[in-house]
């Protein structure tokens, strides 16, 4: 025969009551956190699977973030180049423009010629929108001033970008440095595989997120020394008809006539050029919407995946919190009765 001893009795019973206490108190725990686990200790396994697809959704996050902030700010300048290209240079300038030329709108050319420059001074306005606080068609180097600026040089009024005459001359040593700030490059990870080889950014995976606004209203100058710039075409433009005579409308002189005729068919060229780099444009832009909602997507997978390993399922673990309530309210109910018992053996 085994013989059960009072104090045999009390260790179990203090054993169990312990283990009952402990199950309560973590059950309680997870109902309160609603997590799975608190330490890494109570689950190894789970805890690395969740640290590494934290780590994967903080590198999407940061990726759908700099996509998204990239597809406002190319959104923006598509709606600028829209602006640009309808509303100024093949409504106001092309149309005025053409007017002047008709002699039958001669004694209108003064105020014709007004326009033109309104539109310019218009279109220089919009190439120095900001988003936030980068401006948008800035390049590589997007804070600070304002890219474009009409400046006095040697006495005339001249466009400049970042300081540099924008009507600059093949062959200088300032068309050398707006080719420079035309194919400047600003390349954000947006998900599509960010890869180095030897050193060096593989550009094709990698989104380049610098707009120059040379490369949209154009730079230097062409054969016949004519501003390959929009603005600056149509300044020139602005001026010519500004010289004609008030009342008559007459041409200041023969060339500038030629002069007139010529940039005309130059600023219709200018135009059509826009169109195409918005199209362009508006190609990168789609791309960097697909790009933001198949991150989004990606995000909320991860994210789902985290909260399926760290998260408890909130109506399990209150039926666990209840049972192990139960189970050591009912430790407690037998304990009151081994002790009660024992006491009276004990006095005996």
């Amino acid at each position: 025969m085994i013989r059960v001893t009072t104090n045999g009795t009390l260790r179990g019973y203090r054993t169990n009551l312990t283990r009952s206490a402990a199950t309560l108190n973590n059950t309680r725990n997870k109902v309160l956190t609603q997590s799975n686990y608190t330490s890494y200790a109570e689950d190894p396994a789970a805890a690395t699977q969740a640290f590494k697809l934290r780590r994967s959704f903080s590198r999407v996050s940061s990726q759908l973030e700099s996509a998204q902030s990239l597809n406002s700010k190319f959104s923006a300048a598509c709606d600028a180049l829209s602006s640009i290209k309808s509303d100024l240079a093949d409504g106001q300038a092309k149309i005025s423009a053409l007017a002047g030329l008709d002699d039958s709108n001669a004694s209108g050319r003064q105020p014709l010629g007004e326009v033109i420059g309104s539109a310019a001074d218009s279109i220089v306005q919009i190439l120095n929108s900001q988003y936030g606080s980068s401006f948008i068609f800035g390049g590589k180097d997007s804070l600070g001033d304002a890219p474009f600026k009409m400046e006095e040089i040697n006495g005339e009024n001249v466009l400049t970008y970042r300081g540099v005459r924008v009507d600059a001359e093949e062959g200088t040593a300032e068309y050398d440095q707006l080719k420079a700030m035309a194919g400047e490059e600003s390349y954000v990870d947006i998900g599509s595989g960010l890869t180095e080889v030897d050193g060096k950014l593989v550009s094709t995976s990698a989104f380049n997120g610098a707009l120059s606004g040379l490369n949209f209203v154009g730079y230097g100058v062409d054969e016949d020394g004519d501003p390959k710039n929009m603005a600056s075409v149509m300044n020139k433009l602005s001026e010519i008809f500004k010289r004609c005579d008030a009342d008559t409308g007459a041409w200041a002189s023969d060339q500038d006539k030629e002069d007139a005729t010529r940039l005309t068919k130059k600023l219709k060229g200018g135009i059509d050029e826009i169109t195409n780099q918005w199209t362009a444009l508006d190609g990168r832009t789609t791309y960097l919407e697909t790009s933001s909602n198949r991150l989004s997507l990606l995000a909320t997978n991860l994210n789902e995946q985290i909260l399926n390993i760290e998260q408890i399922d909130l109506a399990s673990a209150i039926t666990d919190f209840s049972w192990a309530q139960y189970c050591y309210n009912a430790a407690l109910k037998v304990g009151n009765s081994i002790l009660s018992q024992s006491l009276i053996d004990y006095m005996n």
